[in-house]
């Protein structure tokens, strides 16, 4: 069974993915615009989450400003169906240039390394289902699906 606790960290060219447990407080709570006591109970949950395979989320690190740029989530991952609930947000001042290489190592991670077939979808931008669509995916009823 894969262990969702040892995807991290992910980095690409302009990007570090890792869980929020390993981010200050000040820049997490910078992003997630949440004062420090929930965001402490949010970090917590996120880790007993990930360490019982249940869920795993990534805090996006730009690697130039050192700021969080996004929160991706897999929860309610299930190994046995391949499937999982994907949500994701994004910094409202994101490029264009950093978006693509999230969506795209985001497809690599979801495809190729975890191997799921079946997402629930969330909170996720039409510009991360049409990538999906084009690469393997199907979209109906607010899931994608693996061809």
């Amino acid at each position: 069974m894969i262990k969702v606790k040892s995807y991290r960290p992910l980095v690409t060219e302009n990007l570090i993915w890792d869980f929020p447990s390993r981010f200050k407080l000040k820049t997490a709570s910078d992003f997630m615009q949440e004062d420090l006591s929930d965001l402490t109970d949010f970090i917590s949950q996120t880790a007993k989450e990930t360490m019982s395979n249940q869920s795993a989320y990534w805090f996006i690190e730009d690697k130039k400003s050192q700021k969080i740029v996004s929160l991706v989530t897999l929860k309610d991952i299930d190994h046995d169906k391949h499937a999982a609930t994907l949500s994701i947000e994004f910094d409202c001042q994101l490029n264009d240039d950093l978006y693509d290489e999230i969506i795209e190592r985001l497809y690599m991670l979801v495809n190729e390394q975890l191997k799921l077939v079946e997402l629930s979808i969330g909170n996720v931008p039409s510009k991360i289902c049409n990538f999906f669509t084009l690469n393997g995916y199907n979209l109906l009823n607010n899931k994608l699906k693996r061809k």
